[in-house]
């Protein structure tokens, strides 16, 4: 790879970055819901139904607090989630700034659909009246 490519791809790595810090600051000292600009979610807005990731935003200003437990009330599969979310956004780091190649899609098949599953289970079941998921 070129210096220019090499040197374009740290850039953007290091442009992520910071917009993830800049962004987990703006949802640390704004609440969701009460001051700031949020976007409100359209499925919610046209349907009522929560989608996979209400309360997303919330629950990561909980979690910026240090609130785990009201971070997990708000959206649990995200809370679920952010572990591997994270542990890709390193590994991706990593293999950039050591000029390694990037591993695409190294899933199998059935655990992308594993995965489907999962959030539409999720999706469904968030809905019903029934607990942890009273509506």
């Amino acid at each position: 790879m070129t210096l220019d490519g090499i040197v374009n791809r740290r850039l953007t790595v290091l442009f992520m970055w910071l917009t993830l810090a800049a962004g987990a600051t703006y949802l640390f000292i704004f609440e969701p819901g009460r001051s700031g600009f949020f976007p409100i979610c359209l499925f919610r807005e046209m349907t009522g139904f929560a989608c996979p990731g209400c309360g997303s935003t919330r629950g990561m200003h909980a979690l910026l607090h240090g609130d785990v437990l009201t971070a997990f009330k708000f959206n649990p599969f995200m809370m679920l989630a952010l572990p591997f979310l994270i542990y890709v956004l390193v590994r991706h780091t990593n293999a950039v700034m050591r000029d390694q190649p990037i591993n695409r899609n190294r899933l199998d098949a059935k655990y992308i659909w594993m995965m489907f599953v999962a959030i539409l289970g999720f999706w469904i079941l968030r809905n019903t009246p029934f607990y942890p998921f009273p509506v």
